[in-house]
């Protein structure tokens, strides 16, 4: 009977160590979801403001204007314009 009282008392105690293991599992996966989350917020955020800054370094009048100002290009006059059709 003793024995089984010993054996029964070691095994609550484990099933209790494997319980504050899974706890605290838990708690670090949480705590590392919780980081990844605010990265990829951060990531979010950084991306949608890329996004307007190839907006604005793409719109056609700032190429129209590098164009003229770094490469010298300008529009054709009429006579140099040829039409092609088919």
């Amino acid at each position: 009977m003793r024995f089984v009282l010993v054996l029964l008392g070691l095994m609550v105690f484990g099933s209790a160590l494997v319980v504050v293991d899974t706890a605290q599992r838990d708690r670090d996966l949480t705590r590392t979801l919780s980081e990844h989350r605010l990265v990829i917020q951060k990531l979010n955020v950084t991306y949608a403001e890329l996004q307007l800054e190839e907006g604005a370094l793409a719109s056609q009048g700032r190429v129209d204007q590098i164009a003229q100002s770094r490469l010298f290009m300008h529009a054709p006059a009429a006579n140099q314009v040829t039409m092609v059709s088919r």
